[in-house]
């Protein structure tokens, strides 16, 4: 009993003895499956390891990876780094507790050690202006906006190439701390970005204010033809500074003006198709179209910021009857050829009347103006008066300033050259019973043609 006793007694000894004895050994070695910067570290005492990582520093490079696949490679040297011994391992040791050393059959260590570092920081920041990378870096570019003759395009932002010299700085600093192999400076966060995207608030409101400019259309109506004010004309209506867009009001005055240049008619020449002679050459008066310039300015303008689609004729302060048939004077007009001295009139294309007048006296400088104008008023029983005269007439239509057409009973004829020498003070004299049908069937507004 007693041998028994002794023998698993002595067996424990030695147990315990073999136990401690490895646990001494592995107080100052590292245990099977230990590795450290993915080096075997098995069986190494904590100064084994430490020459470990000096021989690493000492070999150490760092590889940076630009954006474009471009790679620079620097030493610690280069940077003036040097890396000196600390008791990071026998920190790492003494975790590893040597009488825990059973666990090494179940557990495997992997630890990431570096010694200590000292940065000549002059020398880092010269060595890293100097690089590649840092000198051939391009600006990114913002995200912006330009105007084209159809309307605008956007152009997206650029990222360059550009490195953050602070940010590069701080993560190369991390990097050869940690001695990495490699830097991949996109990842890291060192590159410029563009302060505004084409996603940026400042890029999205300003294209959504163009866009709603530009999505206006203005038809503008002269008859069976029109004139249309889309994206192509409203882009020279727009002023771009930065971000910010505005639409130029004195622009739109000068298209408007440019379109009344070409619209109207009113006091220009015109064709005209004469009874006698064919298609002749009218002088202007008091009739014809005009575009109301101002309001139509103002209302263009207000259109456009609305983002309206319509179509409309623009503010007039003068207005026609037509715009094409009869090169803008219709089917319904006066017509007095001075040179014949006669006067018809036509409503709506059929002839009404058809007679000899009598102008202007020619012998004293009261001829009658060529003009195109308008009756302006009709009024009965009126009394002509001048510097010399007062005559009573039944039918009174005066179509430009005191010029008009009037009753004339104290004539006994009327046309052929008597206006030569015998003809009124400008007015046309007309045949009392053709003068009470005109007078019956012309309305204020019938356009009057008159010439030589």
């Amino acid at each position: 009993m007693w041998k028994r006793i002794r023998w698993f007694v002595w067996s424990l000894f030695a147990v315990l003895m073999i136990y401690t004895g490895i646990s001494v050994y592995f107080m100052e070695h590292f245990f099977p499956g230990t590795s450290i910067n993915n080096t075997n570290a098995e069986y190494l005492t904590v100064e084994q390891v430490n020459e470990l990582l000096m021989s690493q520093a000492q070999t150490y490079k760092l590889t940076l990876l630009g954006r474009e696949g471009e790679t620079e490679e620097l030493d610690s040297a280069d940077l003036g780094v040097t890396y000196y011994e600390t008791d990071a391992a026998g920190q790492i040791k003494r975790i590893q507790n040597g009488f825990l050393w059973l666990r090494m059959f179940w557990q495997r260590d992997s630890y990431h050690l570096t010694p200590g570092v000292a940065i000549d920081e002059e020398q880092f920041h010269e060595a890293v202006r100097d690089l590649e990378l840092v000198k051939n870096g391009k600006h990114p570019q913002n995200a912006w906006v330009e105007l084209t003759e159809d309307g605008y395009e956007l152009h997206e932002e650029q990222p360059g190439n550009r490195l953050a010299i602070r940010n590069l700085e701080e993560q190369m600093k991390g990097a050869v701390t940690n001695q990495l192999p490699e830097l991949n400076l996109e990842e890291a966060g060192c590159y410029l970005a563009p302060g505004i995207t084409a996603e940026s608030e400042e890029v999205t409101a300003l294209t959504e204010k163009l866009d709603h400019w530009l999505g206006a259309e203005i038809t503008y109506e002269f008859g069976p033809e029109s004139q249309v004010v889309d994206e192509n004309v409203i882009s020279r209506f727009i002023r771009l500074e930065g971000y910010e867009a505005s639409l130029d009001g004195e622009a739109v005055t000068e298209w408007v003006r440019e379109l009344a240049e070409s619209r109207d008619t009113y006091k220009k020449p015109r064709k005209f198709k004469s009874t006698l002679r064919g298609v002749i050459t009218v002088k202007g008066g008091n009739y014809g179209w005009q575009i109301d310039q101002e309001t139509e300015s103002q209302e263009l303008l207000a259109h456009i910021e609305q983002g309206d689609t319509l179509a409309k004729e623009p503010a007039y302060t003068q207005r026609g009857n037509v715009w094409s048939t009869n090169y803008d004077i219709g089917d319904t007009y006066i017509e007095v050829d001075m040179g014949a001295q006669h006067m018809w009139f036509y409503k709506n294309g059929q002839l009404i009347v058809d007679t000899d007048v009598v102008t202007g006296n020619m012998s004293r400088g009261y001829g009658t103006p060529a003009i195109v104008a308008a009756v302006k008023y009709k009024a009965r029983n009126a009394v002509l008066r001048g510097a010399d005269y007062a005559t009573p007439v039944k039918y009174w239509m005066p179509f430009y300033g005191n010029y008009g057409i009037h009753d004339a009973n104290w004539r006994a004829k009327f046309g052929g050259a008597i206006y030569q020498t015998n003809g009124s003070h400008g007015c046309v004299n007309t045949p009392p019973a053709n003068m009470k049908i005109l007078f019956e069937q012309a309305e204020k507004g019938t356009p009057v043609v008159l010439y030589y």
